[in-house]
């Protein structure tokens, strides 16, 4: 059994993108990861909230209301395939599909105490789901453990010719092979440096408690240098609000009032874009691909890890939250860590580090090299095992 965000098609099933505007659209056709899954053998139980047409961190949606987080109430699950998250940590299902342009699988995945890969982009294809920026988009599984999310991946992934954005590829990739494999002689990249906005204390705790894990597990820890986090999230941030201008272009004149006012603002300050600075970021966003890899590379490292949030969800409704006395916006708390990899469309896996000092889950990201998906998934399995298992991963419901 397994759930699918309210951005994929499913055959009979309203599928509402999270939207007033599609309240009761009924797709005749599942959307490709959908379709491979049924045809896998998996039973789709329903569909899970998300932020409105996926463009935010929270799943506080205006049409359909908030989904919460399950280790407490009142908080948000993160975004924007929150509800895949909530459902998860929940126990409604053992896995659910989500979408990550600029974090969405790992924001909620990291929220909820769960396991949630954003693939290499183009792995899963991403027909049938409705699109925020398809340069940056990616399809991906959240689910309970690591090992899930590579049996998921196994059904999820391939090549389809029918979409623009799917890279053909000699052979079918089996995302389990690495699952149980000893960490020996692995190099594992850390990059102090790298702080886009301040860590939270627990946060930064849980960090050093895995990465000694890590040690203990026979991997060796490696400092690194990375490119500076303003111009990498700068990258990152200008290509999803003209993505998501340019989607929507079409959409909104018209639909005005149906569209929730955050989704208003974030189209509306798509505007002050020009080509010009668009043009920029595309440039910008090749040459930061480059120089990930080229760190990995020179550092002869497997992977690389950073925090995955800044600090535990927040409560619903809030536009800031404080971390290490400093007031930071919600959207840059969730997502400043995970933008990065959805400009570099390297594959990126969040994984659970323990609780932090508000009783919510705290987590760290791995990031491989393109294409090298099943050792971030065995890295991720390797290490959740050793720190903090999913059996017991157990929100007090």
């Amino acid at each position: 059994p397994f759930a699918a965000k309210d951005l994929q098609d499913s055959a009979g099933v309203r599928t509402t993108y999270g939207s007033a505007v599609f309240a009761d659209h009924v797709p005749e056709e599942d959307a490709e990861s959908v379709r491979r899954l049924r045809e896998a053998g998996a039973i789709l139980l329903g569909k899970t909230n998300t932020h409105e047409f996926a463009c935010g961190v929270t799943t506080d949606n205006p049409h359909f209301g908030p989904t919460h987080n399950p280790w407490k109430q009142g908080h948000i699950p993160g975004g924007s395939s929150g509800g895949s998250g909530a459902a998860v940590a929940a126990g409604l299902v053992p896995f659910a599909t989500g979408t990550d342009t600029g974090g969405s699988i790992r924001i909620p995945a990291a929220a909820c105490g769960c396991v949630g890969i954003k693939p290499t982009w183009g792995r899963v294809s991403q027909r049938g789901t409705f699109p925020m920026d398809p340069t940056m988009d990616h399809v991906g599984p959240i689910a309970r453990s690591a090992r899930d999310c590579a049996v998921a991946l196994n059904a999820m992934a391939g090549f389809d010719p029918e979409d623009p954005w799917s890279p053909r590829v000699d052979a079918e990739e089996e995302f389990t092979r690495l699952i149980g494999r000893p960490l020996r002689r692995r190099r594992i990249a850390i990059a102090p440096g790298f702080e886009p906005v301040p860590v939270s204390a627990s946060v930064r705790q849980n960090l050093q408690k895995a990465l000694r894990t890590f040690e203990e597990l026979g991997a060796e820890i490696v400092e690194i240098e990375l490119p500076p986090a303003d111009e990498v999230v700068e990258t990152g941030f200008t290509l999803i609000t003209a993505g998501t201008a340019l989607t929507h272009r079409d959409l909104l004149p018209g639909n005005e009032e149906r569209y929730g006012p955050d989704l208003r603002l974030l189209i509306e300050a798509a505007a002050a874009l020009d080509a010009g600075s668009l043009v920029v970021a595309q440039r910008r966003r090749e040459e930061l691909t480059r120089r990930f890899e080229q760190a990995l590379i020179l550092s002869k490292c497997d992977a690389l890890v950073l925090p995955t949030l800044a600090c535990e969800a927040p409560p619903i409704g809030a536009l800031q939250v404080m971390v290490e006395g400093l007031e930071i916006d919600v959207t840059m708390a969730m997502a400043a860590f995970n933008v990065v990899h959805d400009a570099t469309r390297l594959p990126s896996i969040s994984v659970p580090t323990g609780l932090g000092n508000a009783s919510l889950p705290t987590a760290l990201q791995i990031t491989t090299m393109p294409s090298a998906d099943a050792l971030a998934l065995g890295l991720a399995d390797a290490l959740e095992n050793a720190l903090w298992p999913p059996a017991e991963r157990r929100p007090p419901l």
